[in-house]
């Protein structure tokens, strides 16, 4: 008999594991937040709904009677498979995990009374208390809202007069409407991913560093790279730094994702934690790759409780085989509309080219872009050696050709 699983967001970034899933004897129930959801698996049923609808969605578990709940790299799916877990009795991330995630000044306040470094931070009701925020501790300041994801209404605030701004997009992005100023650390941007093993608990698998593009005060990530370029001493602080926050954080269950802000003098502070997998296929696709660790695998296992798909690859001793991930924007050739894209094909055909995926189509509006949403593009590629990856990189992102014409 089939076993029946109901998973919580079927877009683009959940393609690996949805097929994982389509290719074991499962019946698939989905819930996704439109009707592009995807299509190359079959589904017994989907729910079209907004993925912060609780009761819609606990409605829709209960007459199907999943005996699993999944979802990956999205904090509303996220949440939405913690609060059906624990209502039906089954594996999954705790509630108490999920509120975490979805709140950074939850975060700070956890990982800062465990001695964990965290910027210096305030949750801001008000233009006022984000101005006095910035005068006590020194311009500049981060805003951002305490809820939300992709960079989503996050600003660096360079002065008194950038404030009014800055706090009314942080609110318009702000589900529960609270946002936080904090510090800002200037520093090497981190990323660590993880996953919580049963027998283990928290585990790094893989470190990136990352550098950003211009747009928005240089605050959204452009290309990621694994290893991480650092001195092993700093690989394993940042390894233990993620294992830490995690455990401060009472991460209980499946993925691990932090940013954190490595200084000059070698300090680590938190940016984010969450109990989900890295957005943009990081988790299914990258993570997998770096560490050699069948993770996919190991997570369908954990939410429903005992082995039911083979894992390839289960050490816990994590490899670090050479990733880079590039996020890129057309407009910082120009805006416009685009016209046409050329060399997808070939490139989508190299060995050395794990994903590639156009986020921007013919006839859409190429502008600045303001969040992660907005990047047109990203391509994960892999190679053995470093050094021939980022040369690989550069040479194939030139053979991705646009043609744009102003408005």
């Amino acid at each position: 008999m089939s076993r029946r699983v109901l998973v919580i967001n079927l877009g683009w970034e959940q393609q690996p594991l949805l097929d994982l899933l389509g290719q074991s004897d499962f019946e698939v129930y989905g819930v996704h937040y439109n009707d592009d959801y995807y299509k190359d698996i079959r589904y017994r049923d989907i729910l079209i709904s907004d993925l912060r609808d609780l009761h819609r969605i606990m409605q829709f578990a209960e007459k199907i009677k999943p005996e699993a709940i999944i979802s990956d790299q999205c904090d509303y799916s996220n949440f939405a498979q913690a609060f059906i877990a624990e209502r039906l009795g089954l594996p999954g991330p705790q509630i108490k995990s999920a509120q975490i995630t979805n709140s950074k000044y939850l975060q700070r306040k956890m990982c800062c009374e465990a001695g964990i470094p965290c910027p210096s931070f305030s949750l801001c009701t008000s233009v006022d208390e984000v101005r006095a925020f910035g005068e006590q501790i020194g311009y500049p300041i981060m805003v951002k809202p305490s809820d939300n994801r992709g960079s989503f209404g996050v600003n660096r605030v360079n002065s008194a007069d950038e404030v009014d701004t800055a706090f009314y997009e942080a609110l318009e992005n702000c589900h529960s409407r609270l946002l936080i100023a904090e510090k800002c650390i200037e520093g090497q941007h981190i990323t660590v991913d993880g996953y919580v093993f049963r027998d283990k608990g928290p585990l790094a698998l893989a470190v990136a560093t990352k550098k950003k593009l211009p747009a928005k005060n240089s605050i959204i990530d452009g290309e990621i790279t694994y290893p991480g370029e650092l001195t092993d001493d700093l690989y394993e602080k940042c390894k233990k730094t993620l294992e830490l926050t995690a455990q401060a954080c009472g991460f209980v269950f499946g993925f691990l994702h932090g940013e954190f802000i490595l200084t000059a003098d070698g300090e680590i502070f938190l940016t984010e934690i969450a109990n989900r997998g890295g957005g943009v296929y990081t988790s299914e696709v990258i993570v997998p790759h770096v560490s050699g660790i069948d993770v996919n695998a190991i997570y369908i296992n954990d939410c429903f409780g005992e082995n039911v798909v083979p894992v390839s690859n289960a050490s816990e001793s994590p490899q670090k085989n050479p990733v880079v991930m590039k996020l890129f924007a057309f407009s910082e050739v120009r805006e416009g509309v685009l016209k046409a894209i050329r060399g997808v094909e070939e490139i989508e055909r190299r060995n050395d080219v794990l994903k590639l995926r156009m986020l921007i189509r013919k006839g859409d509006v190429v502008r600045d872009i303001q969040s992660g949403a907005d990047r047109h593009g990203v391509i994960i590629m892999t190679n053995p050696d470093l050094e021939m990856l980022k040369s690989n990189l550069n040479e194939v992102i030139g053979k991705l050709e646009v043609d744009i014409e102003g408005y």
